[in-house]
């Protein structure tokens, strides 16, 4: 791999699995000093220090818990460069069977947990005049799903809210970005074969793709290559977002 995170102190929350291990071990190998967060902390630990990172347990949703993260890696580090808000939960229950419960892990996570990360960070690095935030969404925040109306309505937050901190950190030297990513095979797919099966024929590049391709997304929005982007929401979503595919049989 390259050097794109060499002496850069990284922070990437729901690093466990998924796109968020799949960061991690990429910002790893691009040189990056990657402090990991995940809420589960025995997988998380061990995911860690496989790919060469410190891990951190944290729950995202509670405030207290994200502020000692950042703070925890800049008294050990002395600055934070990249803050990757990566964890969230999915959820798909129809709107009028929506249980609470459901809803507000959702807020907790989702929401609140992208811009607690954000704004922890956010502190530190206009203080220090530099550094890049990048916060996950879903093509789901700007392609709704029918039965997903909150996980949805989450996602399109996550963009909202981005886009605003991008505005008010960009003076400071802060960079604010997301990603949305499409479909990929991650924790969230049931190992059901003909339901990945499904999934490959609703993409129009004819595949769900693997977390390590949207990681790379991540990359290129903390890298300094990125360095006059802020305020976007980079899709990676195989062409999901670009419109419908022709209709068989239709004339």
């Amino acid at each position: 791999m390259g050097n794109r995170m060499q002496d850069k102190i990284i922070i990437v929350t729901g690093a466990a699995s998924g796109l968020g291990k799949a960061t991690m071990e990429l910002m790893v190998a691009e040189g990056g000093t990657v402090v990991a967060a995940d809420v589960n902390a025995d997988p998380g630990a061990a995911i860690a220090a496989a790919a060469g990172a410190e891990f951190v347990q944290t729950d995202v949703a509670d405030s207290a818990a994200v502020d000692r993260l950042v703070s925890g890696v800049v008294e050990r580090y002395g600055r934070l460069d990249v803050m990757v808000n990566n964890a969230g939960v999915f959820g798909g229950s129809p709107l009028i069977d929506a249980p609470n419960e459901e809803v507000d892990r959702m807020v907790g996570v989702n929401i609140l947990g992208a811009f607690y990360g954000t704004r922890a960070a956010g502190r530190v690095m206009a203080a220090q005049g530099s550094g890049a935030i990048v916060n996950t969404a879903s093509n789901g925040g700007s392609l709704p799903t029918e039965g997903m109306a909150f996980y949805s309505g989450s996602k399109a937050a996550v963009i909202g809210m981005s886009k605003a901190c991008a505005i008010e950190l960009a003076p400071k030297g802060v960079r604010v970005n997301t990603l949305s990513p499409g479909t990929m095979l991650s924790g969230m797919v049931p190992p059901d074969p003909e339901f990945i099966k499904v999934l490959h024929g609703i993409q129009p590049i004819g595949y769900a793709a693997d977390p390590a391709q949207m990681a790379t997304g991540i990359l290129y929005l903390a890298s300094d290559e990125a360095d006059y982007v802020t305020g976007h929401d980079l899709v990676v979503d195989g062409g999901a977002t670009a419109g419908r595919t022709a209709i068989k049989g239709a004339k």
